[in-house]
């Protein structure tokens, strides 16, 4: 099966419940990881996984377990939260 571009299902309700806190000074810590074509991630992927998840093993310079993203302060320009 193939990777999906999509944004999770659960994040989106999760979003609305106020369980991730974006804020650039003390909010939560968000990861991006790398995954070959043999992943299978979609709109119902709800956690992360090691399975077809790239790394050093595989001859990259990637770390498994994913990169840091940096943090934003979410804020409002015009009529866009962004």
């Amino acid at each position: 099966m193939a990777i999906t571009s999509a944004v999770c299902n659960s994040f989106k309700t999760e979003v609305l419940q106020a369980l991730h806190n974006f804020t650039a000074s003390s909010g939560n810590t968000f990861k991006i990881a790398l995954y070959t074509s043999s992943a299978t991630l979609n709109k119902s992927t709800t956690a992360y996984s090691a399975t077809n998840e790239i790394s050093n093993t595989s001859g990259s310079a990637y770390s498994a377990g994913g990169a840091t993203l940096t943090s934003v302060t979410p804020a409002l320009s015009t009529d866009t939260a962004c």
